[in-house]
């Protein structure tokens, strides 16, 4: 069976563990789904471009935070989005091809582990997000110690070992992948006004039911701009 190829653009690692969790447990074997983490939001751009120069995937989109600053000119949200309508031409391709979470990604995973009312985040700031973070995920919490053996501060800043608490408690059954389409639905897909709010639901919607003509609208809309 020939696959149809979506490569999703993440800005970093938060949202690349997020979408190796979608990869894993949330993907129709209809598409072959590649995750390019672009290290950060300024990157985001000019990854798309070059994913769309290389003419091999189906569909491309990014998904990046808004960080409740939808409204501020020179946010990292609104370079991305300038970058991309450099791409683009028009905002409204550019809202087609981001897949956005206000104010951060790490709401998405704390739908996997509650409902919105128990879990919906007011702040940006890690630290601030610290206790509710604990809540789900104690080990997180605790003391550690590097390979060097130094005290790690408890404090959540999405390091990699933090991640990956995160992740394989999904992977190993403490909390359930799906609870992200019952949870997430009282999440306002208006992420530009609401907080907390994203419009990954659908997306993953499609992803999860094989639903190619989602990604077939958006790689029409996009291929008929004359980006280069």
């Amino acid at each position: 069976m020939v696959k149809f190829a979506i490569n999703i653009i993440v800005e970093g690692n938060e949202e690349n563990t997020f979408f190796e969790l979608v990869k894993e447990f949330g993907t129709n074997e209809k598409f072959l789904l590649e995750i390019t983490n672009a290290e950060g939001s300024g990157n985001i751009g000019n990854k798309f471009l070059c994913a769309l120069r290389e003419e091999i995937f189906d569909c491309i989109i990014c998904v990046y935070d808004v960080d409740n600053k939808a409204k501020e000119e020179k946010s990292s949200y609104n370079l991305v989005r300038k970058d991309l309508k450099n791409i683009f031409g028009e905002d409204s391709l550019v809202d087609e091809v981001s897949f956005c979470s206000n104010p951060n990604i790490l709401q998405y995973f704390l739908l996997f582990c509650d409902s919105l009312d128990k879990v919906a985040l007011r702040s940006t700031s890690k630290v601030k997000n610290t206790c509710i973070v604990h809540k789900y995920w104690p080990e997180i919490g605790t003391k550690k110690k590097n390979v060097d053996g130094k005290q790690i501060k408890p404090d959540y800043d999405a390091l990699d070992w933090q991640l990956d608490i995160m992740k394989y408690s999904i992977v190993n059954g403490n909390y359930n992948f799906t609870n992200i389409f019952s949870f997430g639905n009282d999440l306002p897909l208006n992420y530009k006004e609401n907080l907390p709010s994203g419009n990954l639901l659908p997306m993953l919607y499609a992803l999860k039911n094989g639903d190619i003509k989602f990604f077939e609208r958006i790689s029409k809309l996009t291929d008929s701009c004359n980006y280069f």
